[in-house]
């Protein structure tokens, strides 16, 4: 991108790239039964989701989502609440990645946050890279926030698996 600056002097500005991701991974969580559980024993009401099962990904709507992509796939993670309408105001961000067993991530192609699309809180989407082939178990963590004049916040945490073929 060029842009002019105040002294009329043209300077290239580098444009951030854009990521494609070919796996997507969707986590919906039923934001009213977190709040009902006060965040703890949370065992059901996170449905994880993904556009792999053509190539063999099982466990779809459940916490123990098993990804199945191609190795070298650009893995996209989204958050979304489920509450009555959208008009509750609770939210649901991603607060990191941990690696519980395996290598298929690497450091190098480890979930990293990135910017959040259609004015979804920061936090919302993250982008993984599937370097190595081989299965992994992996923990997510996060933040979930209901209600409104008081929001109160849970963070919960669990692993799911994902093979790179």
């Amino acid at each position: 991108m060029i842009t002019l600056h105040p002294d009329r002097t043209v300077i290239r500005v580098a444009e951030k790239p854009q990521f494609n991701p070919t796996t997507a991974i969707t986590i919906a969580v039923d934001t009213a039964y977190v709040a009902a559980q006060q965040g703890r024993n949370i065992n059901q009401g996170i449905y994880m989701m993904d556009n792999m099962v053509a190539n063999g990904s099982s466990g779809e709507g459940t916490l123990e989502l098993h990804t199945k992509c191609p190795v070298g796939s650009l893995i996209g993670f989204n958050t979304v609440p489920i509450n009555g309408e959208g008009a509750s105001g609770d939210q649901v961000i991603i607060t990191g990645f941990t690696v519980s067993q395996g290598n298929v991530f690497t450091a190098a192609g480890q979930p990293r946050k990135q910017p959040s699309p259609n004015k979804e809180p920061d936090g919302s989407y993250w982008i993984g890279q599937a370097l190595n082939t081989g299965s992994q178990t992996y923990q997510i963590q996060i933040k979930v926030t209901v209600g409104q004049l008081q929001p109160v916040s849970y963070f919960i945490n669990w692993d799911p698996f994902i093979t790179a073929q």
